[in-house]
């Protein structure tokens, strides 16, 4: 194998490699104020395969998607509140999926999408 051809094929591995690992990274994970841990994403199937996985850790998963096509949508605003009305998670998610690990309870869910709240 000649030294060019080696060389393309190492940086085609790296560059691969470099597109695996920044579909991983769109995914949002951390705690809300009150400690309510949530993760979001789900934007390739990748890493909506790797939600997945984690579904069993949270309590709801809301999936965002659109009315009349079903396609996916991220961008979507969510707040969710509990039974005395105060505000447990507000966002903005990367992807369509959102997990959240909610304690037992009653919630209200609200997306927003362009302007349109549901």
């Amino acid at each position: 194998m000649n030294i060019r051809l080696r060389d393309y094929l190492r940086s085609a591995l790296a560059a691969s490699l470099l597109v695996c690992t920044a579909a991983t990274w769109a995914a949002q994970t951390g705690k809300t104020p009150q400690g309510v841990s949530y993760t979001s994403g789900g934007v390739s199937l990748e890493e909506r395969e790797a939600l997945q996985a984690q579904g069993g850790e949270y309590s709801l998963w809301v999936v965002t998607a659109a009315m009349k096509s079903g396609a996916y949508l991220s961008g979507v605003r969510v707040m969710i509140r509990d039974a005395k009305k105060s505000v447990v998670f507000e966002g903005e998610l990367g992807g369509p999926w959102l997990f959240i690990n909610l304690p037992l309870g009653r919630y209200e869910v609200e997306t927003a999408f362009k302007s349109q709240a549901k």
